[in-house]
């Protein structure tokens, strides 16, 4: 029986063989060929970004690659013929080919593994395929077997190519999201210029202002650069760390005097690309309303690791060598006691760091270290930053009595984890003096179009060539919503201009001067009373507040945990989550006797309930916020009146995402403030000893930072 079913599979490996010679014969050559051009494509595209960007250099490199390729391949076929006894070329260029797909796959998405090993091996075969096909057509074997697969792997090939270089696809949902809110899905709304003509100055460049050099030796060191890195550093930056020139570039109006000043940091990125010049749409902006707008070079921390504390310390260098001229070449143009810091990527780290040592008299990881900074900075602004990358002695970034502004995007593809909410929590203020912090979560957003010269792509090519941006709001569209928004946050912390504060509480009541998309929005002020924010302890039944006893009631789930922000990420902040089906679920907080006249009701709500949005329910968060007096009176008021707060918005950051059906849910905390004077009913409101949530019908929410909330000051300030 054996014997029988061994002959049965020599028959048939003989027919296959017999059917390949009939078909293929001679074509493994092209196979070989095509499956080294393709990695040898991806590899000369990488090295092309890291060393030479350009048409040029993808070209000389996917050259070389090519040629580095076909010869191993030529070595390793003397080397298996010698050893084997048989030119097995086929098995290392497929080899090489999956190795190159599977790097590209692996570096541009966190798909699971699975998924990128079946999209690897469907691509090799796909592209060996075609080569056979075509190969066998070339040598005139023409039969309806190579004719069939010339065509349908060809077919197949060819969207492939759509797949890896075009943008990907959009799924309309923010449509979806609009439509719900019933806000407009399309706006031309632009930031417009100001009144003022902008004139632009460089310093530390040739032609420029003279400026000094800064030794960064004892924050950071090239140490940890090896392989392309450290060639890219050695091809690109000529300078020593402990000689950093201090570079950059102002835009300022012309005629100004004593203006509000602004540095911006960028972030991590290759240092083929002067990263400081893509912020020219932010510095002639808001120099055209007044602003003087200072962009830094920090390319000498880029491609490094472990390197913030000193990308701080650089910044406040700047800032020393700036307003220095102010005291010469630009005399009286800036007021040095109204200054403000943004950073985008790591730069957004950076400024908190900054705005900690600016305090400090010594270094936190080597006190022999003195710093003597001390300058006035007001605001912080951080776009799509970092966090926790350096911690200062093993401590968070903690900041007391500052004013911060944070924008984050839904489909930031290298941040991805929504940390800068971690420096909003660590935002704290003591109740002297007039502050605010803002964070504006922005759907449809990256991270690279904050930045003219990074782009659409998060990773740089080939991996970037995964990634999905066809649900991307414009390069226009993001900018134009950074622009509105710092510059309402600068005139309100700089400027004490309480106009545009609705911008940092009330984005709904903005709309019109901001583009379309879909909009969640957290803030607090110095003027805040916390009764609840889930940090204090592990007891369930306890709020922070003196005197605040919490309890659910009608809920089948009642938990104090971490906080997530997006499917598989916790940040470090506790929140209360409750679910209820069918019935009426409560929250109810109990408090000592209280007069929340003149006051307001504030607090932090996410939707969590991400089944609906599966079935396709795009319906606003509503719940009903009831106040009970001393004496068992009510009144209520509806939380729609007063925020507009989204289901879990799905993202798919990977085109593999939508070629296996994945989405990932972001679960964005809104603020609501119910004004005293808002809730109708019986109750005195002289008297409140119970606020209560009620989650009508079936409901998944999340609760965080409960308090009082009074008058917002309209000019915050130090």
């Amino acid at each position: 029986m054996m014997t029988a079913a061994r002959n049965r599979l020599c028959r048939f490996a003989e027919l296959c063989r017999l059917w390949a010679e009939r078909n293929f014969a001679g074509c493994t050559g092209m196979v070989c060929h095509v499956s080294l051009g393709g990695a040898a494509l991806i590899g000369g595209t990488w090295l092309s970004e890291m060393l030479w960007p350009g048409w040029m250099g993808t070209a000389l490199f996917f050259l070389g690659c090519l040629l580095l390729l076909e010869t191993a391949l030529w070595l390793a076929a003397k080397v298996l013929r010698l050893i084997l006894k048989v030119g097995f070329r086929w098995g290392p260029a497929t080899a090489a080919l999956a190795a190159a797909l599977w790097v590209m796959v692996d570096r541009g998405t966190s798909n699971p593994e699975w998924q990128a090993a079946v999209f690897t091996a469907a691509a090799v075969i796909i592209l060996q395929g075609t080569a056979l096909g075509i190969a066998a057509l070339c040598r005139r074997v023409v039969t309806p077997t190579s004719l069939g697969t010339a065509l349908c792997f060809g077919a197949l090939t060819v969207l492939l190519g759509v797949f890896l270089f075009t943008d990907g696809i959009d799924g309309q949902v923010i449509e979806g999201y609009l439509r719900a809110s019933g806000l407009p899905a399309a706006s031309d709304a632009a930031a417009s210029d100001g009144p003022y003509s902008v004139k632009t100055v460089d310093y530390g460049t040739e032609g420029g202002l003279p400026s000094g050099t800064v030794n960064l030796t004892r924050y950071m060191s090239r140490e940890s650069l090896d392989g392309l890195s450290d060639l890219q550093v050695d091809l690109y930056v000529d300078y020593d760390l402990n000689a950093v020139p201090l570079v950059g570039r102002i835009w300022y109006p012309e005629g100004g005097e004593n203006c509000p000043v602004l540095f911006i940091a960028h972030g991590n990125h290759v240092v083929t690309v002067d990263s400081y010049l893509g912020y020219e749409y932010l510095g002639e902006y808001l120099a055209s309303w007044g602003y003087v707008v200072v962009s830094v070079d920090h390319n000498a921390c880029n491609m490094l690791s472990g390197e913030n504390d000193g990308r701080a310390v650089l910044l406040l260098e700047h800032i020393g060598q700036v307003l220095a001229y102010n005291e010469r070449e630009l005399a009286g143009l800036m007021d040095p006691e109204r200054i403000a810091l943004a950073g985008h990527s790591r730069g957004g780290e950076t400024v908190a760091t900054a705005a900690l040592f600016n305090h400090y008299d010594r270094y936190p990881e080597n006190g022999t270290i003195r710093f003597d900074y001390h300058y006035n900075i007001r605001s912080l602004i951080a776009i799509a930053p970092t966090e926790g990358q350096y911690e200062p002695g093993d401590h968070s970034v903690e900041l007391t009595d500052i004013n911060y502004l944070l924008l984050y995007g839904s489909n930031d593809q290298d941040v991805t984890n929504f940390q800068g909410m971690n420096q909003y929590e660590n935002i704290h203020f003591s109740g002297e003096g007039d502050y605010i912090k803002s964070a504006l979560w922005i759907a449809g957003a990256n991270h690279g179009q904050f930045n003219s010269l990074w782009q659409d792509e998060d990773q740089l090519a080939p991996a970037g060539w995964m990634l999905n941006t066809g649900d991307f709001l414009s390069m226009e569209e993001q900018q134009a919503i950074a622009k509105r928004m710092i510059r309402a946050f600068l005139d309100v912390t700089l400027r004490e201009d309480g106009s545009q504060l609705p911008f940092l509480t009330d984005w709904r009541s903005c709309a019109e001067e901001l583009p379309a998309t879909v909009y969640s929005q957290c803030y607090e002020t110095s003027a805040f009373q916390v009764l609840a924010n889930f940090e204090e302890d592990s007891n369930m039944e306890t709020g922070s507040g003196a005197g605040v006893s919490l309890q659910a009631e009608h809920v089948s789930l009642w938990t104090e945990e971490l906080a997530t922000y997006h499917d598989g990420g916790e940040l470090d902040n506790y929140a209360v989550r409750l679910r209820s089906y069918g019935d009426t679920g409560t929250y109810t907080m109990t408090l000592p006797e209280m007069d929340l006249t003149d006051l307001a009701i504030q607090f932090d709500i996410s939707d969590y309930d991400s089944d609906s949005v599966e079935r396709g329910q795009y319906s606003l968060l509503d719940c009903t916020v009831e106040v009970t007096d001393a004496a068992g009176n009510t009144s209520q008021a509806s939380l729609s009146d007063f925020a507009a707060v989204y289901p879990p918005f799905p993202v798919r950051l990977s085109k593999l995402d939508y070629l296996f059906g994945e989405e990932r849910f972001q679960y964005n905390f809104s603020t609501v403030r119910i004004p005293a004077e808002a809730f109708a009913g019986e109750a005195d409101l002289g008297t409140v000893v119970q606020i209560r949530f009620r989650l009508d019908g079936p409901s998944h929410v999340r609760l965080d930072n409960i308090g009082l909330a009074g008058q917002i000051a309209e000019n915050p300030s130090d």
